[in-house]
């Protein structure tokens, strides 16, 4: 019905399309105009002359006013332009996609029916055997001036229809390169400028060169330089839409990326150089996304600054190397009992929000999570990873961690009172890429971290949430006077070691 809102919003949709349309009209003017200057400027070179009536009767001939060019050109573009009327009537997918390939090939279509018209115009006089050497070199010259107005046009209108392509492609492909034929920027430049700026002139010239009558052109001069003035001015605004708003756009969204912000992705409506430029970034903005959305992803699981300094060093260390740092470990006291009263689904809920309490100190505190293993959590304070004074940084960061538990306690969010464990031990360690080239975990192994372990372990025992080695005290030095008091708990043997360590709680 002609009332259908879906068919009136099509309508309104492919508005755009049906203005291409009008093309005829253009070319049958720059037609009429160019051949019939040509004529008046080639008549010179035709034995004994042509006078002004001759000129008039070439014209005519060939009919290049608004005769048949104008309706054979009508009716071609009528049939070219037939799949986007019957989609208004019937939107099937298939008049869609016949819409889209002419619109890819608009130019290559465009070229073929001025040539066809040219053709046909000019092979009625040479089947009456009246076609002149004149006759065609004003035929060439008219063609060069529509084939150049084509290009100033098709690009005009193209540029601005955003409503058309909008009902064509779908969200994703207009962010893709379409495919189909396109002409280069400079060959559409140096077409618009040959057509309508030098071609002119050298009419013009030849037409003083010939001595042809004042009289015999007069009426086509100025009919041919207000159309070149038009077109010429056509043309700006294509390379302003085309060109210079496109490159303003892309340089606005390349600073918007540049600020952290991904989701600038521009639409593509051509197949020249601006659009491979756009759909180049596109790709761009897409992969950086991806990297920012894997960043964000994976940086939970391991630390983003792991991450920065493997970036950082451009190469992986399969062998590894030695650092001096400070490894915690931390552990909920007595997590079997309290899991087992917990659905599955409810353990992992109550252990993101137990983290989400936890860890935020460790990375306040110059620490990176190595690794996370069930309740327990592993973090590394090191010099290379921007914790100059780690022995401290890693105390600071248990002592926050202190405060943290307490106030998930105190949030209501665990089914009981929680209480954890937290061992700290300076040393040497090794750090490096564990694994292949295809699938590699960065961590650190050694006596130390063993030590941290075993330490943490040993808190239930002695009573206390969070206990240091004499090796971590005495690299702390006075750092922590006034925030931390220790307590020695003497001589302990640990797991694995031939001797005791002197081992303080952290009051």
């Amino acid at each position: 019905m002609f009332g259908d809102p879906g068919k009136r919003e099509r309508k309104k949709k492919l508005g755009e399309f049906f203005n291409i349309l009008s093309i005829p009209i253009m070319l049958a003017m720059v037609n009429s105009a160019f051949f019939k200057m040509a004529m008046a400027a080639f008549a010179g070179q035709s034995k004994g002359g042509v006078s002004v009536a001759l000129v008039r009767v070439g014209s005519q001939q060939l009919g290049v006013s608004f005769g048949l060019p104008f309706g054979v050109m009508c009716l071609l573009a009528y049939l070219w332009g037939r799949p986007a009327y019957l989609y208004i009537r019937n939107p099937e997918e298939k008049l869609k996609e016949k819409i889209r390939r002419r619109l890819g090939n608009i130019y290559r279509d465009a070229f073929l029916m001025v040539l066809i018209v040219q053709g046909l115009a000019l092979a009625i006089p040479a089947a009456s055997g009246t076609l002149s050497r004149t006759e065609c070199l004003a035929a060439a010259a008219a063609f060069l001036a529509q084939a150049a107005m084509l290009v100033a046009y098709i690009d005009a209108h193209l540029s601005k229809q955003k409503n058309l392509m909008t009902s064509l492609y779908t969200p994703e492909e207009l962010y893709r390169l379409k495919s189909g034929f396109s002409l280069p920027i400079y060959i559409r430049i140096s077409t618009l400028i040959v057509g309508f700026a030098i071609l002119p002139f050298l009419l013009i010239y030849i037409t003083f060169l010939n001595r042809v009558p004042w009289d015999a052109f007069s009426g086509q001069l100025v009919f041919m330089l207000f159309l070149s003035s038009v077109v010429l001015l056509n043309g700006i605004s294509t390379i302003y839409n085309g060109i210079q708003l496109p490159l303003d756009g892309l340089i606005a969204k390349m600073r918007r990326v540049a600020g952290g912000e991904y989701d600038v992705k521009t639409r593509i409506y051509f197949t020249d150089e601006i659009a491979s430029l756009k759909a180049g970034f596109n790709e761009m903005v897409d992969g950086l996304k991806e990297r920012e959305e894997l960043r964000d992803t994976f940086g939970r699981y391991m630390s983003i600054e792991i991450a920065r300094e493997l970036l950082k060093n451009k190469k992986v260390n399969l062998g590894g190397e030695h650092v001096e740092a400070a490894v915690m470990f931390c552990d909920i006291r007595n997590f079997t009992p309290l899991s087992e009263k917990m659905s599955a689904a409810r353990v992992v809920e109550f252990l993101n929000d137990y983290f989400s309490y936890i860890t935020p100190p460790i990375t306040a505190n110059s620490g990176v999570i190595s690794k996370f293993m069930g309740d327990a959590v592993m973090a590394i304070y090191t010099p290379m990873l921007g914790s100059d004074n780690y022995a401290a940084d890693s105390v600071r960061a248990a002592l926050a961690m202190r405060k943290g538990i307490a106030a998930f306690n105190a949030s209501g969010k665990s089914p009981g009172e929680v209480r954890f464990g937290i061992g700290i031990q300076t040393g040497g360690l090794v750090a490096g890429n564990i694994g292949t080239l295809a699938r590699l975990e960065y961590t650190f192994i050694g006596d130390t971290v063993n030590i941290a372990s075993r330490l943490e372990s040993k808190t239930k025992e002695l009573g206390t949430d969070i206990l240091i080695s004499k090796s971590v005290l005495d690299k702390i030095g006075g750092a922590l006077d006034g925030e931390a008091k220790f307590e020695s708990v003497g001589l302990i043997p640990l797991k694995g070691k031939a001797e005791p360590l002197e081992l303080y709680k952290v009051m």
